[in-house]
């Protein structure tokens, strides 16, 4: 029997977890046979708070001649003195489990292990492997989809109702999700029910660029939920050294605040390093990590397109500059979770901000890369920047001509001749006036390469 138990999302104490608990197994065990269905709560409100739960499945166990099996949606969203007193009495139950007697197998289902659930019952403290709190049996994690089996789902609906994908359509379905069972999902209805409801018409690869816009935007539960992830200093850790491309040695790979956000699905091994799950998720770690800034950029009231229509990315990279310049500290208190981050995720929001609706901004980054790439598309240009950031241990030129040289190494792989380096001198004893420079470079080939100091 699957029970939503989400419903008690940021209310930590049992008083009122547990009647919320209690209303979701009569709720899910409606659909049930009558003879199978949960008791009332009322069965066991006399009972003291803690203690609810346990009576109740265990009534309900004794009601019935079958193994009981609970599936616990949302599990992963409680917390507090109730997260506690849901593990103590699943525990406390689990000595005396079988037909009649109490729930056979409990399967707690969300983002997180187990044993995340157990270090925060614990305050934080890893709980040793004695602890009474450990009954897990296993930890199941539904695997991604490969291309055929992505191409198969999509097959599903074609045959049922004649709307087919073209080539094009599934490939990057399978390439921006990587297969993530949710998002390969959620990209097919918007396409099939939002955007191409006439199933004489198919669903083109512009279809899935605009579904997948719309998903980002929507802000869907699930997405939701990993942006919240985000806000959580051990995944902050990482994500923000992803971000910034460190060295792939200053992540410990072998912690458990790495295997958490494996976990979560939103990290991957990758072959520089730790790297987004997916290029959809790098979407959305960059826009909500910078959310709150790109609302806070002024709406484009400079020379930022040319007469014919066309996006004048100097122009716009001149009034990002004077933007920062004035507004840093402002930017810093917004995301406090990245300082080191802050200078990159300004300049996402702020492109973001302007070429919204008339185009894209592509991110690129991994931890190992050393730096973060974007690619800007307006109407039919195409824009290549990197950022680069210059710390107290660096030297500026160092950072600059290895700037060049990663540069010239994305434009061969974007097919361009010439881009943007934007160097972020984050050293605390420059001033703005020896922070905003520029000048011209070339790589090795005779790419053209402007870089400007920030």
């Amino acid at each position: 029997m699957l029970g939503d138990v989400g419903g008690c999302q940021g209310i930590e104490d049992i008083e009122r977890a547990e009647p919320v608990w209690l209303q979701a197994f009569v709720e899910a065990s409606a659909e049930l046979p009558p003879a199978w269905r949960s008791p009332p709560p009322e069965s066991v409100t006399d009972l003291a708070h803690g203690t609810r739960l346990r009576a109740y499945l265990r009534a309900w166990a004794a009601s019935l001649s079958v193994p009981l099996v609970l599936l616990l949606d949302e599990a992963d969203i409680i917390t507090g003195a109730a997260m506690v007193s849901l593990l103590r009495q699943l525990r406390a139950g689990f000595m005396d489990r079988g037909v009649g007697t109490f729930p056979t197998s409990v399967v707690l289902i969300g983002m997180r292990d187990l044993r995340d659930y157990l270090v925060q019952s614990k305050d934080g403290r890893f709980v040793n492997p004695g602890s009474p709190f450990n009954i897990k049996a296993a930890s199941v994690t539904l695997r991604n989809f490969n291309a055929d089996e992505v191409r198969n789902l999509l097959a599903q609906h074609t045959a049922e109702t004649g709307q087919p994908f073209d080539a094009a359509a599934v490939e990057e379905i399978a390439r921006v999700t990587d297969g993530q069972p949710y998002l390969v999902n959620a990209l097919a209805d918007i396409c099939v029910t939002s955007l191409v409801p006439d199933r004489a018409h198919a669903i083109t690869r512009a279809h899935v660029d605009l579904a997948r816009e719309q998903l980002i935007r929507a802000r869907t539960t699930h997405l939701d939920s990993l942006a919240e992830r985000l806000r959580e200093p051990r995944v902050a850790r990482i994500v923000q050294a992803v971000v910034l491309g460190d060295a792939a040695h200053t992540i410990a790979h072998d912690s458990d605040d790495f295997q958490y956000v494996l976990d979560l699905g939103l990290m991957r091994r990758g072959p520089d390093g730790a790297e987004p799950a997916n290029p959809l998720y790098r979407e959305v770690l960059a826009r909500q990590l910078s959310y709150n800034v790109q609302q806070t950029v002024p709406c484009p009231s400079w020379s930022w397109a040319t007469p014919d229509g066309r996006l004048d990315l100097p122009a716009l990279l001149s009034a990002f500059r004077q933007w920062w310049r004035e507004n840093a500290d402002i930017v810093a208190g917004q995301i406090p979770e990245y300082p080191e981050a802050v200078p990159h995720l300004a300049l996402c929001a702020f492109l973001q901000r302007v070429v919204n609706g008339g185009g894209t901004v592509h991110r690129e980054f991994a931890a190992g890369r050393g730096a973060m790439d974007l690619l800007v598309q307006y109407g039919p240009d195409r824009f290549a920047i990197e950022i680069k950031r210059v710390r107290t241990r660096d030297a500026l030129e160092s950072v600059v001509q290895s700037g060049v040289a990663q540069l010239g190494r994305y434009l061969d792989t974007v097919g361009l001749d010439h881009g943007w380096l934007v160097v972020f001198d984050v050293r605390p004893d420059k001033s703005w006036d020896e922070r905003l420079w520029s000048r011209e470079a070339a790589t090795s080939d005779g790419k053209r390469i402007v870089v400007l100091g920030g």
